[in-house]
């Protein structure tokens, strides 16, 4: 049997990591991004997706972007780099994600209380939105929220859209 290489064992490994549904959303996504024939995205493909997003990158930015996505360095992004990436994407988003969690679990207990999320409001205009504070924290009914709690709702807010409170 012919040994993988360590980009193959990284694919397989992040891979194995999806669920069914997460694939098919993967699946689903790559579908909207390619445009050629043979399945896989160049850089040029890269380049007007990002673009009809509204970001203008520099070329060099976008080969940045292009060359982190093109694990095996063949010049096209496959299915396999694709999810491989957004599997990477993903674990960063949800790293970032703990680390603001512990900076609202001021004790530690690993849960965020009232009195975490007002002593970290104190500065904010919702320092004096108790109610606030507290029907964010009434979903589970406990006046807490545990780290998967947050991470759900973390998730569920980079999915939509945010409302302009500005207008």
């Amino acid at each position: 049997m012919e040994e993988l290489s360590d980009v193959e064992k990284s694919l397989y490994l992040a891979m194995n990591e999806l669920n069914v549904q997460k694939l098919e959303d993967y699946n689903h996504s790559f579908d909207q991004l390619h445009k050629n024939e043979r399945g896989v995205v160049t850089v040029k493909e890269l380049g007007s997706m990002i673009r009809s997003m509204g970001v203008d990158p520099t070329d060099a930015e976008l080969e940045d972007i292009f060359n982190a996505s093109d694990v095996d360095g063949n010049g096209e992004i496959d299915f396999k780099e694709f999810c491989y990436i957004m599997a990477l994407y993903e674990h960063e988003e949800r790293n970032e994600n703990l680390q603001v969690f512990k900076m609202f679990d001021k004790d530690g207990d690993g849960y965020i209380t009232e009195e975490d999320l007002l002593k970290l409001l104190e500065h904010t205009d919702l320092s004096n939105d108790v109610l606030a504070v507290r029907k964010l924290l009434d979903s589970e009914k406990d006046g807490r929220i545990s780290c998967e709690q947050f991470l759900a709702m973390m998730t569920m807010s980079s999915q939509y859209p945010q409302p302009n409170h500005n207008s």
